[in-house]
């Protein structure tokens, strides 16, 4: 008996381990086998000679990566976390309430963390992004272009109400804030920082959303709200909310929800917008990883560049109605000239609020009329190449300076001459300095247009 009992449990165990295996054969290809995880997944490792030590780690990351119904099982456990114990998954992901989501990826800005008043922005930081965006708004009107500073706020921002009880405010004049204030201060940078108005059309029609709920973005209504200000500061009225139709879409996913891999039936709410102008807007390309190309035939001539992220998606549909012409081109695929061959009028840095410190933020971002490398040949001899960086540009006032760091003087190399299509300094590669370019706006060589610093 004992022995018929041990056979039975051994039967039983083949059967649940043999089982999911035998049957995602013939089912695999019915079920859902996408990867949602921001990293690719381990291949099926080949055993060679030169592996066979780390070959079983490598087949038990491949077997962990896809094993049979592996997002079923992922989503079945997420979901016991999610809807039994209103618990996160993902330590990229907290759950607020009503069915609220909210991003606190460290790597990626930690909007929460931003948004609550954790930090603020150094001294340094401050003036860098001064310089650097007044250094860009002198360059760009010089040659008639408009700048306008576009920062779109985060969910957290808006919604920090539906956060957790357990999460304190430390700070609520935030990073941005603190930002905002010093440009309106310190420069005369046009700027627009959609957060009052739309905090206020949060409170005014408390049964409309502005932002997704299973999702990092705002929803077409709040990027209505941010093309509506950014619009008036261009000088354009577009139709109030009140104005406009409103068609509700009810959604059960978003970017954060597929984060924690499951479905939260209709709690998503986003709108088609309608009767925002008369006119006819055509969207003749549309690549989230490069452009947007739009077209209204009949509205403001001004030519519009936008240099974007992702809170463009649902803003470029909305602020295209009001111009003739407008480019949208996110930040990977961007390039300075590209500004200058479409004809721009108008260029618009558009930021969201927690990517302001990354490596495609304010810290990092300058329009240069002077690009620069610096390069040791085979010979002992370390090349130093400066060129234009803007074709339409006309250098006519141009100063160069060396400083070696071996020698108290600065040597003169030129003073308010033609900067020509290219310049060579050639040095010993041993030697270390800084280059200083003067570009000024005409002979006098008292208005500077940019400031250089090459580290050679």
């Amino acid at each position: 008996m004992k022995k018929n009992k041990s056979i039975i449990w051994i039967i039983v165990f083949l059967i649940v381990v043999v089982s999911p295996s035998f049957t995602y054969f013939f089912l695999g290809r019915y079920v859902d086998s996408e990867n949602y995880e921001n990293r690719s997944t381990a291949s099926k490792p080949v055993l060679t000679i030169e592996n066979y030590g780390s070959f079983p780690k490598e087949y038990e990351a491949y077997y962990n990566d896809n094993i049979p119904f592996r997002n079923q099982l992922i989503r079945f456990h997420n979901s016991i976390d999610y809807f039994v114990f209103k618990q996160s998954s993902s330590e990229r992901v907290v759950v607020g309430k009503n069915d609220w989501l909210f991003y606190c990826d460290d790597t990626d800005g930690n909007p929460l963390e931003q948004s609550l008043g954790y930090w603020d922005f150094t001294d340094v930081e401050l003036q860098t992004i001064a310089d650097n965006l007044m250094s860009t708004k002198r360059i760009l009107e010089s040659l008639d272009i408009e700048f306008i500073l576009f920062i779109v706020p985060n969910k957290e921002t808006i919604y920090r109400e539906e956060l957790p009880d357990y999460y304190e405010v430390k700070n609520y004049n935030t990073s941005t804030d603190q930002l905002v204030e010093y440009l309106v201060r310190n420069t005369d940078i046009r700027v627009v920082y959609p957060k009052p108005e739309l905090l206020q059309i949060k409170e005014e029609k408390p049964d409309l959303f502005l932002y997704h709920k299973l999702d990092t973005h705002w929803n077409y209504v709040g990027a209505y709200m941010g093309a509506k200000s950014l619009a008036e500061e261009l000088g354009i009225e577009m139709p109030s909310l009140d104005e406009v139709d409103l068609e509700p879409v009810v959604s059960s996913s978003g970017d954060l929800a597929n984060m924690l891999n499951i479905r939260v039936k209709d709690a998503d709410i986003d709108y088609r917008i309608s009767g925002i102008s008369t006119l006819d807007t055509v969207n003749e390309k549309w690549d989230i990883p490069t452009e947007f190309i739009y077209h209204t035939a009949g509205a403001d001539s001004r030519r519009l560049f936008v240099r974007r992220d992702s809170f463009s998606n649902a803003l470029a549909p909305n602020l295209a109605t009001q111009f003739e012409n407008s480019m949208w081109v996110r930040y990977g695929n961007f390039d300075q000239q590209q500004i200058f061959d479409y004809g721009a009028d108008i260029f618009v840095l558009e930021v969201v609020e927690r990517y302001e410190r990354s490596k495609n933020g304010l810290e990092n971002f300058r329009i240069s009329l002077v690009s620069s490398a610096v390069e040791n040949d085979e010979n002992g001899t370390k090349r130093i190449s400066m060129i234009p960086a803007v074709s339409k540009a006309d250098l006519q006032y141009v100063s160069i300076f060396k400083k070696n760091d071996g020698r108290e003087n600065t040597e003169a190399i030129q003073v308010l001459q033609p900067f020509g299509k290219q310049m060579v300094l050639n040095v010993p590669d041993y030697e270390t300095g800084e280059i200083y370019i003067y570009i000024f706006e005409d002979g006098s060589g008292e208005k500077i247009l940019e400031e250089i610093t090459i580290v050679y």
